[in-house]
């Protein structure tokens, strides 16, 4: 089995986190690693633990890949990731796809989405976004999608902890 330096970067942020996040509260430090097509750190102190890591892979059709990925614990319970690719194709084009979540005591928030853009300049993209509210109860969801054609469109949800739809609130 042939594996990428891309997965190779990728395999190495996901194993510093799980080495990190074990030993948080017993040894504090950081460690970096670097690569001909990316690089790798994690860290720990006081409990919390993080690691990231990015890479970009050349792709047999002449495209080329960027990743990178990150994800945080906290000693309190709290913990992040978010991750995201994006392909550049010779006739300059791209796609890009990415994705996020998050949790501590106060609740939680999951999002993901893509956007494209094609040779021609068209570009078009989403993102669909769910948040929790733990003390609450009350939830939101969400959808953006754009297009160069049409511009923005965003439709938002939110209920309260019966299910019953609510007025979402505003900043």
């Amino acid at each position: 089995m042939n594996i990428s330096k891309f997965t190779k970067i990728t395999l190495a942020s996901i194993i510093a986190l799980s080495f990190v996040a074990e030993t948080a509260s017993a040894e504090q430090g950081r460690i970096k690693a670097r690569g001909n097509n990316g690089a790798v750190a994690a860290g720990a102190y006081n409990g919390n633990a993080w690691a990231r890591g990015h890479g970009v892979k050349a792709n047999g059709d002449g495209s080329y890949t960027a990743g990178n990925g990150q994800a945080v614990k906290t000693n309190n319970g709290g913990q992040f990731k978010r991750g995201s690719t994006t392909t550049y194709n010779p006739d300059g084009s791209v796609a890009h796809k990415g994705g996020l979540s998050g949790s501590n005591a106060n609740g939680s928030v999951n999002s993901s989405g893509s956007a494209t853009k094609d040779a021609s300049g068209y570009v078009s993209g989403s993102r669909n976004t769910n948040a929790t509210n733990n003390v609450t109860g009350n939830s939101y969801n969400g959808s953006t999608t754009y297009n160069s054609n049409d511009g923005i469109t965003h439709t938002a949800t939110c209920m309260d902890v019966n299910g019953n739809v609510i007025t979402c609130p505003t900043r």
